[in-house]
């Protein structure tokens, strides 16, 4: 066992330990709680708070640093609740029981159920994404997730299951988990996909006024299959408890490019509205070196 893996080992019997006493309390309790741990002690320690916040004075540099701190608090609170929430599927999926989609892709929707047309549901890091697929499955709709396996393969084991617990499978983001997820799409199945990571195999698409590297693989699957491409939102509401769903109108079947930034637009919308919901904490653009350098490019492009 090398020292890196140790440190994994360690970090995961820590990570456990946490999640274990917190489902010990109440589900309400046990939500808020675990924002707040979140957000106030571990964050900070693993650098999300300012990672968020160095994100936000890039997309959004006339914004006060008091508004920047406070935002970012938030986002990490409301991640905290993501992990508590997706560890509790069980009473997750009861919180959410009648809990209703809104929107003009509803009926879209419904319709390709009915014809078991393939169904993909694109979504970015917002609100809490779990949230569709446990509303879905609520219905009587499993659907198949897509997911990047963690670098801790000891917090991969038990996170894996997360994912797959009443939801519906879970594939890697590999060439036999893109198979097995096209493969539960082709017979009529739903899938869900996040494309707001850093991908830097691919080309940039503008994203809240800058480019970042951005697959075109759920646009590439989506054509493949003929499938119904509806952008789907779990926003968390006031009471951190309870979520918003909305389907919106579906995305036409175009070129890759064209669709990626249809995709990265609606996003975009959304968290220029409510930029509390969605994880600045991932390193979207690049490296703070890398998001200072191409703010420099960019303002001297702007004064020649």
């Amino acid at each position: 066992m090398t020292w890196n893996s140790v440190g994994d080992y360690v970090a995961d019997l820590i990570f456990r330990a946490a999640i274990r006493v917190a489902l010990l309390l109440p589900y309400r309790l046990r939500i808020r709680a675990f924002g707040r741990l979140v957000a106030h002690v571990l964050a900070p320690i693993v650098g999300f708070r300012k990672r968020a916040r160095q994100n936000l004075e890039f997309i959004f540099p006339e914004m006060p640093a008091a508004e920047r701190q406070r935002i970012a608090l938030q986002v990490c609170d409301n991640f905290g609740r993501n992990i508590i929430e997706n560890y509790s599927k069980k009473q997750f999926a009861a919180h959410l029981k009648g809990t209703e989609f809104h929107g003009p892709g509803t009926a879209a929707v419904e319709a390709a159920l009915a014809e078991k047309r393939p169904v993909l549901l694109i979504s970015g890091h917002y609100g809490n994404y779990e949230a569709v697929r446990v509303a879905f499955a609520n219905l009587g709709h499993p659907v198949a997730g897509l997911y990047r396996p963690a670098a801790n393969e000891y917090f991969n084991r038990h996170y894996v299951e997360t994912l797959t617990a009443f939801s519906g499978p879970a594939y890697p983001q590999s060439n036999r988990g893109m198979l097995a997820f096209l493969r539960h799409m082709r017979d009529g199945g739903v899938g869900a996909m996040l494309f707001d990571v850093r991908a830097t195999r691919f080309g940039p698409v503008e994203f809240l006024g800058h480019p970042a590297p951005t697959s075109t693989a759920p646009a590439t699957m989506a054509l493949k299959l003929g499938a119904l491409v509806v952008p789907a939102f779990a926003a968390r509401a006031s009471d951190g408890l309870s979520f918003e769903l909305e389907l919106e109108e579906p995305i036409e079947l175009s070129k890759p490019d064209e669709m990626m930034r249809e995709m990265s637009a609606r996003l975009e919308r959304r968290i220029r509205a409510h930029p509390a919901q969605w994880f600045w904490i991932h390193d979207r653009w690049g490296k703070p070196a890398e998001l200072k350098k191409q703010a420099e490019l960019e303002q001297k492009g702007q004064a020649s």
